[in-house]
């Protein structure tokens, strides 16, 4: 795949497609930083340290019985872990399209955020939840 612009990435939450309530959604892993700088180095010595991931979305807010309200509230009440899974076009998982999953918690949700005149939105983050964290399909 080639540059592109995202406009038909695929956003799949506890089993159920919302990307058609998404308007933003990033990726992320990171790795702690750890210094192992002994006494009388002239440069820092950084090792990398325990990994995180985080996946974030912004959806349009919906009340409808299976939609947006109805598949995060329970998430966000719950301690069980569930999977998110995002890829950059809808298209099959491929090499140029690849999936990235994440065993998930959510860990706090604004079920009704927005200023007057505004579509009601709600920013949330996926927190990773197990040991596998982020992976990569293909």
């Amino acid at each position: 795949m080639a540059k592109f612009t995202l406009r038909d990435a695929r956003l799949e939450v506890n089993g159920t497609v919302v990307s058609d309530h998404a308007n933003e959604v990033s990726v992320e892993t990171s790795r702690d930083e750890q210094d192992f700088t002994s006494f009388g180095a002239v440069n820092k010595e950084i090792q990398p340290g325990l990994g995180d991931a985080t996946i974030t979305a912004t959806f349009f807010q919906d009340f409808a019985g299976g939609s947006i309200d109805a598949i995060l509230w329970p998430l966000s009440t719950s301690t069980t872990p569930f999977i998110v899974r995002v890829r950059p076009t809808t298209a099959a998982i491929s090499a140029t399209n690849p999936e990235y999953s994440m065993t998930s918690h959510l860990l706090g949700y604004n079920p009704i955020s927005g200023g007057v005149g505004a579509p009601a939105s709600t920013p949330v983050t996926f927190r990773n939840a197990v040991q596998a964290g982020l992976t990569r399909n293909p």
